[in-house]
């Protein structure tokens, strides 16, 4: 019986060392978590929470163009202030050579005065402008260039300048008057002219009719009226 008793003292002491050595243990990790630090939240508290805001982007602006200004229609009324007749009235530039068809009339004489009409087509398809006086050359057959004062017909209904627009297939004529006194036997006289038909343009050929001779010398005055439209 005392044996007995003995081994059922060392269960019991076995027993409770197990006991107490599993309190000990979760004693240990009980102070652990005590002792851990708090989580610092300070920094969640004082950030504000991330937003995902659109940036607005203000839209550029794009350039502008110019506003457009129409030239004044031809087909309008006359304007009502004074108009410079030498000014020009329209955007196109000046008729050149290479856009116009010259022809020229027989000579007129009367007198002792003689008169020539030139006229001029626009041929080509892009408008242009006479403006101004004309500026004639004349040459002898051995191609001497005459040097001939200018002048300006008498005639009041032909001799002041005016501006000319010229659409294509449009027309226009000036007069040329001379004295051919000065056309002496022997005295060269003109075998071909050239006209520079306005402002900013170029010399151009002016076909003489072979069977009405010019009687331009050197030194006659060639008198230049202004430009007309039409043929007549």
């Amino acid at each position: 019986m005392r044996v007995t008793g003995v081994h059922g003292e060392a269960g019991r002491t076995s027993a409770g060392s197990v006991v107490s050595a599993a309190a000990l243990a979760l004693t240990s990790l009980l102070v652990a978590a005590c002792a851990s630090p708090p989580p610092d939240t300070s920094l969640d508290a004082s950030s504000p929470p991330a937003t995902t805001a659109q940036t607005e982007q203000t839209p550029t602006a794009l350039p502008t163009e110019p506003p457009l200004v129409l030239p004044p229609s031809r087909s309008a009324g006359a304007s009502t202030g004074p108009v410079d007749p030498a000014a020009p009235l329209f955007p196109d530039g000046p008729c050149q050579p290479s856009q116009l068809d010259v022809s020229a009339s027989p000579v007129d004489p009367a007198l002792g005065y003689r008169q020539m009409r030139v006229r001029v087509t626009n041929s080509s398809r892009v408008p242009c402008v006479l403006t101004g006086y004309a500026v004639v050359s004349a040459r002898g057959p051995s191609g001497t260039v005459f040097a001939n004062p200018r002048g300006r017909l008498h005639d009041a209904e032909t001799s002041s300048a005016q501006t000319v627009p010229l659409d294509p297939g449009d027309v226009a004529h000036l007069d040329l008057g001379w004295r051919g006194d000065l056309a002496a036997a022997g005295v060269e006289q003109t075998a071909s002219m050239t006209i520079v038909v306005s402002d900013g343009s170029s010399p151009v050929a002016v076909p003489l009719d072979p069977t009405s001779p010019v009687d331009i010398v050197d030194g006659t005055e060639i008198r230049v009226g202004g430009w007309r439209p039409g043929a007549d």
